[in-house]
C-alpha cells in the first residue's frame, strides 16, 4: 500500500467524527471590528452578524495530522454557507464540525487531496442558525 493510499484511508476513517465543540458569545465590538475589516458599513451589522462572521467567531479546529503526510502545502477550496436564522448580537453560538468526505484527484502538477468539512452553528436556544461546507486541498 502506498503512503498516499494509507493517508487517504486513515483520513476516510475520520469521516463523520465530530471535532471539539467551540462556543463563543456574539459581542457587539467583535461584530463592529469584523464589519470594518470587510469594509461593510451597513447599519444592519449593529444588531446582526455579517456573512462569514461565524468562521471568525467560532472556528472549528479539526487538526488532521494524517493530511500533513500528503503533499507540501494547503489551498482553500472555498466555503459554502447556508443561513437559516439570523445571528444577533448577544447570541451565544456553538459550532460543531466534522470531516464529510475525503478524495484524491489528479491535477496538472500532480495528485491533490480534497478534504470536505461540514460545520453546524447553533444558538443558545438550540436553533440551527447556519451550516458551512468547506473544502481544503492538500497539494
Amino acid at each position: 500500500m502506498s503512503t498516499t493510499t494509507s493517508v487517504i484511508d486513515r483520513l476516510r476513517g475520520r469521516i463523520g467524527v465530530d471535532g471539539p465543540e467551540v462556543t463563543a458569545p456574539v459581542e457587539a465590538g467583535h461584530v463592529k471590528r469584523f464589519a470594518e475589516a470587510i469594509g461593510d458599513p451597513n447599519p444592519r451589522w449593529n444588531k446582526e452578524v455579517p456573512p462569514t462572521f461565524l468562521v471568525a467567531l467560532a472556528p472549528v479546529s479539526l487538526h488532521l495530522a494524517e493530511a500533513e503526510e500528503y503533499g507540501k502545502g494547503w489551498l482553500n477550496g472555498g466555503n459554502r454557507f447556508e443561513y437559516l436564522v439570523p445571528v444577533l448580537v448577544g447570541d451565544v453560538i456553538t459550532a460543531r464540525g466534522h470531516v464529510a468526505d475525503v478524495y484524491e484527484k489528479a491535477g496538472a502538477s500532480g495528485n491533490l487531496l480534497f478534504i470536505i468539512f461540514e460545520t453546524e452553528y447553533t444558538n443558545q436556544r438550540g436553533d440551527l442558525v447556519a451550516r458551512l461546507r468547506g473544502t481544503m486541498i492538500r497539494r
